[in-house]
């Protein structure tokens, strides 16, 4: 059982239909705050910092994503791999999902944590399903199987690089 984010961090709704890459990465960004290892980034912060490599409507690409991702104030290490790969991989600190969600539109963004058995705590930000008239969306924290993840031929796997834990396996800097 991993830590409980729920208690230290409110979920972080989408400002706009295509903006949960922008309301995960912030979210996650406030969790690696928690322990000193990123500083926070606010989803406006994200939205307007990156808007070059969103496409019409704010949708971002896979490698879009990756970009946003691998930049030098972010630094997750995003990795693209086959949805069966998840059932086998043990998430014990916040981890971006990106996946296939028809309820959302197609392709979506959320932070897992928390993994009891084959469930993760998620933080999704495409809630409630009907937006305010501004299109905001307040977010919500779900628990769901990682099964729900496996709707597409490859899903979006960020995790905080190993050379970033202070008591992983790489020696300190």
């Amino acid at each position: 059982m991993g830590y409980d984010y729920r208690n230290r961090l409110s979920p972080e709704g989408q400002q706009h239909s295509n903006a949960c890459w922008a309301a995960s990465i912030s979210w996650w960004l406030s969790a690696m705050a928690l322990m000193g290892r990123r500083i926070r980034y606010s989803q406006t912060e994200l939205l307007a910092d990156f808007n070059s490599v969103t496409v019409v409507g704010g949708k971002v690409s896979p490698m879009g994503i990756k970009k946003v991702c691998e930049s030098t104030r972010i630094r997750i290490d995003m990795k693209f791999i086959p949805p069966a790969t998840l059932k086998d991989t043990q998430i014990d600190s916040p981890c971006l999902i990106v996946f296939n969600y028809p309820t959302a539109g197609g392709t979506h963004m959320n932070v897992i944590f928390d993994q009891q058995g084959n469930t993760v705590m998620c933080m999704e930000p495409f809630y409630p399903i009907k937006a305010s008239e501004t299109g905001e969306r307040k977010g919500t924290y779900v628990r769901r199987p990682l099964s729900f993840f496996a709707n597409s031929p490859e899903i979006g796997f960020g995790t905080l690089p190993l050379s970033d834990y202070r008591w992983g396996t790489e020696e300190p800097h």
